[in-house]
């Protein structure tokens, strides 16, 4: 059964609600993703498997609306302040700005194929569970959403300054700040959700697993980079910042992978990225050690993204 008819069968005649949003949030994730779908199995369901299920939907849908290749920056800068609006502090009327949200995506969102987008358009029904947590648990998850949609609100302005030209990273601190944006936040709403709901963290631990949890997000993310690398030059994308290129003599993100290209100044940058990704991935190993022995669990959630 598709998201689609699965949400149909369970609408009530008026059909405002969703009357399985659980088995919903569960059958969107496995379609939005593969091994994030797989990893979050192994934590326990009820204090953690929950909230970051819902909290991987909520960054996949402003991921989705930032990625969109149908939406102008200037319209991507808008939904993605109106979604981070919905995580206010003030959650008493989050249905109203939940619906200006999805008022505001395109028509035909609503009954997308592509489950990124008709997840977006249904995403109240998300939404209202994240509500149903108590307001400390809620708050992690508030602050990475918001930190989020306004990093990825800057990213789409910078698509309107290079409009025309490829979406390029300038320099390895506008790097770190882009993952910072996009994975960083990750780690901590992670690292914060751990110690809400494990007694066995202390806020000592807390604190230093809170110095590593940003390098944690950061090395998963870099790793994606590194992977994607290839495949993102055939999107006319580089995430490879330009002053590393400048340096070895090459000053267009296209011809980096261009087989016209010495093969050696590629192999120097790209290995420039591993040593990077390598220093942020010592640093999630000790993260993840930090974590309790007693939560053998949250450990491995966080072990295997980093073996795979």
């Amino acid at each position: 059964m598709t998201a689609e008819e699965l949400v149909r069968s369970g609408i009530d005649p008026r059909g405002d609600t969703c009357a399985h949003p659980w088995i919903f949030a569960t059958e969107m994730l496995k379609q939005v993703s593969r091994t994030f779908a797989l990893n979050i199995q192994v934590l326990p369901n009820a204090r953690l498997r929950k909230p970051i299920l819902l909290a991987y939907l909520f960054c996949r849908m402003a991921d989705t609306v930032e990625d969109s290749p149908t939406l102008s920056p200037a319209e991507k800068k808008h939904l993605l302040s109106l979604f981070a609006e919905i995580f206010s502090a003030d959650r008493q009327n989050w249905q109203e700005r939940a619906l200006a949200f999805v008022n505001e995506l395109p028509t035909s969102w609503g009954k997308s194929q592509d489950a990124e987008e008709y997840l977006c358009a249904h995403c109240v029904w998300a939404l209202a569970l994240h509500f149903q947590f108590s307001a400390r648990v809620q708050a992690p998850i508030a602050q990475c959403v918001r930190e989020m949609c306004a990093g990825m609100a800057d990213f789409a302005l910078r698509q309107v300054r290079q409009e025309g030209q490829w979406l390029s990273i300038d320099s390895e601190d506008d790097l770190d700040r882009y993952c910072y944006f996009v994975a960083g936040v990750v780690g901590n709403m992670l690292c914060d959700l751990f110690f809400i709901q494990s007694s066995f963290i202390t806020p000592a631990r807390h604190a230093r697993m809170k110095a590593l949890a940003v390098s944690f997000g950061l090395a998963l993310q870099l790793v994606n980079i590194i992977k994607d690398a290839a495949e993102d030059s055939s999107r006319e994308v580089c995430f490879i910042p330009m002053d590393w290129q400048r340096a070895e003599g090459i000053e267009h993100p296209q011809a980096l992978f261009s087989s016209e290209t010495d093969l050696n100044p590629r192999k120097r940058i790209m290995q420039r990225m591993v040593r990077k990704a390598w220093r942020h991935l010592q640093d999630a190993r000790d993260f993840t050690l930090l974590i309790p022995i007693f939560e053998p669990r949250i450990r491995l959630f966080c072990q295997w993204p980093m073996l795979m």
